[in-house]
Parts: C-alpha cells; sequence; structure tokens
C-alpha cells in the first residue's frame, strides 16, 4: 500500500502535463497515420540532440517509467554551442532549460515500466487540474471541460489502464501536436492530435519548468552523452 501510494504521488508532477495537453487537445481532435518516432528524419542526432532518464521514486526505488527526448537540429547546434565539453552546473541549467522549452519540433517519449490503473491516472490528473487552475495556468472552464472529458477521451484504456510496456509519445511541431499511447504489442490505443502552437510549447514547457522532476535529470544525460 506505501508503495502504491509514493507511485501515485510521483504520477503527480507527470500527469499535469497530460491534463494541460487535454485541455488543448479536446474530444475533437483526429487520428493520424504513423507513430511519433525518436528517429524521426525532422530530428536531429547525434551528441546535444538526446535525452534519457528513468523516472523512479528515490527512497523505495519504484521505477514507473523511462523518459527519452529528441529534439531538432537549431536547437541541438544551441545546445552545443552553450555546452560542449562543459560539466552539469546551475548555471548552465539555467541557459539549456529554455532552449528544451523552445524546441520548434521535438519527440517525447514515455515509457511505463509498472501497471498504472486508468481511475488512479484520472483522479491524478484532476488533482493537478486543480493546482493548475489553482496556479493561473488554467481555467475553472478548463478544469471542469477536462475533468469531465477524460474518461471519454481515454476510453480505451477504461479496462486495461496503463500496463508496463505501453509508450506515451508526444510529437512536437511549430504549429501542431501529436499526442499517442501505443502498446508494448503495437496497438494505438489513443491518438489525438491538435494544430496549435501553445499546445507544442505546453509539452517542453512541463517536462524542462524549474523544480519538476524531469529537467535536472534530463539535462545532465543531455550533457554526459556522448553519441
Amino acid at each position: 500500500m506505501v508503495a502504491n501510494q509514493m507511485v501515485t504521488t510521483k504520477l503527480r508532477s507527470m500527469t499535469l502535463l497530460v491534463a494541460l495537453l487535454a485541455s488543448l487537445l479536446g474530444p475533437a481532435a483526429g487520428a493520424q497515420s504513423g507513430l511519433p518516432s525518436l528517429d524521426s528524419p525532422e530530428l536531429a542526432q547525434g551528441r546535444y540532440a538526446s535525452m534519457h532518464m528513468l523516472l523512479q521514486k528515490t527512497l523505495l526505488k519504484i521505477n514507473v517509467a523511462t523518459i527519452d527526448v529528441r529534439v531538432d537540429k537549431q536547437a541541438q547546434a544551441r545546445f552545443a554551442e552553450l555546452a560542449r565539453d562543459k560539466p552539469y552546473s546551475y548555471a548552465l541549467d539555467a541557459q539549456l532549460g529554455p532552449i528544451a522549452i523552445g524546441a520548434a519540433r521535438a519527440v517525447v517519449q514515455m515509457q511505463f515500466v509498472r501497471d498504472v490503473p486508468l481511475n488512479r491516472w484520472i483522479g491524478v490528473v484532476r488533482d493537478n487540474l486543480e493546482q493548475a487552475r489553482e496556479a493561473g495556468l488554467i481555467t475553472k472552464d478548463v478544469e471542469q471541460r477536462v475533468g469531465q472529458g477524460l474518461p471519454s477521451w481515454f476510453a480505451a484504456l477504461k479496462d486495461r489502464g496503463y500496463q508496463k510496456g505501453d509508450k506515451l509519445l508526444y510529437a512536437v511541431s511549430p504549429d501542431a501536436l501529436r499526442t499517442v499511447v501505443v502498446s508494448t504489442g503495437g496497438q494505438v490505443l489513443v491518438d489525438l492530435g491538435q494544430r496549435e502552437a501553445g499546445a507544442a510549447r505546453v509539452v517542453l514547457a512541463s517536462y524542462f519548468a524549474p523544480k519538476s522532476d524531469f529537467r535536472e535529470p534530463l539535462l545532465r544525460s543531455l550533457l554526459e552523452t556522448k553519441r
């Protein structure tokens, strides 16, 4: 029971992202062909192009998901200019974070390494909607609309929830955002798309916001990865 409570707490930081995305996507978003990929030709390759981390509850060593981010060539070039052969520091972090948030193109992949029931996920999302509204990030109307719409928008996960191996993918481009949930067997369970520049920015801002669970480990990995 303690382990489950700790995982639920940890999920709060990652599900605020999904709540905000849902508020931008809405129920009218449609499926598209193909799947977002970290190997997309629109993204950069080599050093300063990719980041990786394991989302984990530190004290109990409960693994929740792995997270991979790959950015475009312009962001890669700016990373390289500022960070080449430098160790991680908070001063450097302050320079790199805005570049990650402002990347014109990126793919973020979260792969679950444990099962997460949908009702627990929705409950946590609704809690985060309230927190986001209190912080002025969304309106009361958005909070209510998204909270009420989540069960139908993610109805495909009602009985199964998120299972170990499932991937949650975000494809960011200058004028569009696509959110996909795909099973470990390759079945597309959710596919939502929105053509709105603001929606894309929410993804990267959520991962690379100061004090988030993701920013420091992702940026550290950017500096440590040699390939």
